[in-house]
């Protein structure tokens, strides 16, 4: 194992995202502590390409290279384009031996990542992979890419993305071309989820809500979601009302941005865009079924989960094969009453 450079001397370094929202949500705080640690190298973020949009801009991050490693082809030309970043280090916070391999075929002499999934070869820096790791939230587990120089006692930095005034004005256009008067509260309503049928609440349970805050507070109701999640969300405005707004498909990842960081509310299941309005402090409830809530919670003092105690869950399948009930144990009063808690402290605090 050759020496890794002092903080320093290191000039350029190439951080190999992961190639999903949520997860390049939680790289955030990674990214920020090895500004921290590295404050005079050029950081480049290297990520497929409908993720890496996420970070630009970010403090964190000098550049963005937006890759497309899905064949053979395309992994040789990123290859040739990371060559050109002439990083002296690079961190691949994904598992996969691909990106391990993207890293080491492109030259980067040191190279960082967990050592796992059969590709110890082509890590010269490697990471051993401890049961606990499994067991922290997957901030902590992205920081420990980093205890060569800081050990990993520290606690985690917050999450943190960027808007640009252009964007939130855009956003706040969008808004108003579909009737959202300035200053009026918006809910945002995200029903669906790419990992599988599992991860998703009942689409009647998000109209409910929906219209409990239409009705007492006067609430606009966008519903969010992927062009390929049309359906799902139109199924919760034919359950909810003819103001809600169908919005799936109609968003780029930066438009969605900046739609969560305007809204009052956003009541999502575990999903990238969780994530993403846990970085910019909206209140958020988020519905937990079988996936993990302690590795991968929101984390912001604006978030809360909810959800029911089962014997089967977290079990991380994508559809689930008997009842499902870990979330038709949630029920849309119980969402509400702590939305409502939620915003009632959010308001006490702002008057403090």
């Amino acid at each position: 194992m050759t020496s890794l450079p002092d903080p320093k001397s290191v000039k350029k370094i190439a951080v190999r995202l992961t190639n999903w929202v949520g997860d390049c949500v939680m790289n955030t705080p990674f990214l920020h502590r090895l500004r921290e640690i590295f404050p005079n190298a050029g950081i480049v973020a290297v990520g497929r390409k409908n993720v890496a949009m996420i970070l630009k801009p970010h403090p964190d991050v000098d550049e963005v290279w937006a890759i497309d490693d899905s064949t053979p082809a395309h992994f040789a030309q990123s290859v040739a384009r990371v060559r050109r970043i002439k990083a002296d280090i690079g961190f691949i916070l994904p598992n996969s031996i691909k990106t391990a391999a993207l890293f080491a075929a492109a030259g980067i002499p040191h190279r960082i990542g967990y050592n796992r999934d059969a590709r110890r070869v082509l890590l010269n820096h490697p990471v051993t992979l401890r049961p606990e790791d499994l067991a922290v939230h997957e901030v902590r587990y992205y920081l420990r890419l980093l205890h060569f120089w800081e050990g990993d006692a520290k606690d985690p930095p917050p999450l943190r993305l960027m808007l640009t005034d252009e964007e939130r004005a855009q956003g706040e256009h969008w808004l108003q071309s579909h009737g959202v008067e300035p200053g009026q509260m918006v809910v945002g309503l995200n029903p669906a989820a790419i990992y599988g049928t599992a991860k998703r609440w009942l689409p009647e349970r998000f109209a409910e809500v929906g219209a409990h805050f239409m009705r007492a507070h006067g609430a606009r109701v966008v519903v969010t979601g992927l062009q390929q999640e049309h359906d799902i969300a139109q199924q919760v405005c034919d359950a909810g009302d003819a103001t809600f707004i169908n919005a799936a498909g109609k968003m780029k990842l930066r438009d969605l941005m900046a739609f969560i960081e305007r809204c009052n509310l956003f009541v999502t299941n575990d999903s990238g865009a969780m994530h993403v309005a846990a970085a910019f402090g909206t209140n958020l409830i988020a519905v937990f079924g079988s996936t993990d809530w302690v590795t991968t919670a929101p984390l912001s003092s604006r978030a809360r989960i909810v959800r029911v105690e089962t014997v089967c869950a977290p079990c991380i399948l994508r559809h689930c094969p008997i009842d499902h009930r870990c979330m038709t144990g949630v029920t849309a009063q119980r969402v509400i009453d702590e939305a409502e808690d939620l915003i009632g402290c959010t308001a006490t605090a702002r008057q403090l």
